[in-house]
């Protein structure tokens, strides 16, 4: 693992990276991401990884040194001045603190487009995404579902800075 990372917002011609990297993701990665056992991308689900919903989803990929995906980070505009975001970091990559910088660079790109707030769903046994959300300053709520948990922060602080 080679420590030199270039992060950008991915482009439709990033389709083949994404899905391979998808598939080279640990069956439990691909489950806590996306909360199935699924082994790659539906065709709408690559599209909306590298394209978006909408002009102000925003989707970042790391890329390594060898210029393969490394993590990938979004999020997707839910009206009202919110967003939903999610993140998934290679295996090999997890606990090196790229989830930290991914998570911490979508939530200065909501500030500065103007949200209010950041919140995503996490599976109740996540432990390593339950910490990262914490040391970020999400709180930790009940969602509808048992098995999950949603963890949100407001960013209204942080533009009255």
């Amino acid at each position: 693992m080679d420590g030199r990372l270039t992060i950008r917002e991915l482009r439709p011609a990033d389709a083949a990276e994404v899905q391979a990297f998808v598939r080279r993701l640990s069956p439990e990665s691909r489950r806590r991401r996306f909360f199935a056992p699924i082994n790659e991308l539906t065709p709408s689900q690559l599209a909306r990884v590298t394209r978006g919903n909408g002009p102000d989803d925003v989707n970042l990929a790391a890329f390594g040194a060898e210029g393969r995906i490394v993590g990938l980070a979004q999020y997707a505009v839910e009206g009202a001045g919110s967003a939903e975001f999610g993140v998934v970091i290679d295996d090999a990559w997890q606990g090196s603190g790229l989830g930290t910088r991914l998570v911490a660079t979508l939530l200065e790109l909501a500030r500065k487009r103007g949200f209010g707030a950041l919140h995503g769903l996490v599976q109740y046994d996540n432990r390593p995404m339950l910490g990262l959300a914490a040391k970020l300053g999400f709180e930790l709520l009940k969602a509808a579902d048992p098995g999950l948990l949603r963890v949100a922060r407001s960013l209204a602080e942080a533009r009255a800075a």
